[in-house]
């Protein structure tokens, strides 16, 4: 998919920290979804695109399937400091997504603090439609520091 300009509202309750958004299609919201997370680690604008990351995951539900998604992200950056600029996606089905990532390295110098996530777990998700007939998808993910 196209890149384009990442829409999403941040929560930051007492409770709660996360960031919810809506999305065109269900594959959007996965990509879309995914670059949020990061930007609420670092802002995703101080990111470049030069390395190159692939990604498998497959599930049997829309939850578990972002859950697994968005935590595998979280393991490029725990395992090799990776931070995805880029999403494109050339397989998605709702239970498996095949995709390559593009972004950087984290440089504290570059992109500043950066805030550590812990894993996503699917009953922190809240993921569907807006309205019967519209395909505007929506996701809400609660995010652990």
């Amino acid at each position: 998919m196209r890149e384009r300009a990442i829409d999403y509202q941040s929560i930051n309750q007492k409770a709660d920290r996360g960031f919810q958004l809506e999305a065109p299609s269900l594959e959007r919201l996965y990509i879309d979804s995914a670059l949020a997370m990061t930007d609420q680690q670092v802002k995703l604008t101080t990111i470049q695109g030069g390395e190159r990351f692939e990604v498998l995951v497959e599930s049997n539900t829309r939850e578990e399937l972002l859950a697994l998604w968005l935590n595998e992200i979280l393991q490029l950056f725990e395992n090799n400091k990776f931070l995805p600029r880029q999403i494109y996606f050339s397989q998605f089905n709702g239970t498996k997504i095949k995709a390559t990532l593009m972004g950087e390295t984290y440089n504290p110098i570059k992109h500043g603090h950066i805030t550590k996530l812990k894993s996503i777990l699917p009953e922190n998700l809240k993921l569907g439609t807006l309205n019967q007939g519209d395909n505007i998808f929506f996701a809400q993910v609660l995010l652990d520091k």
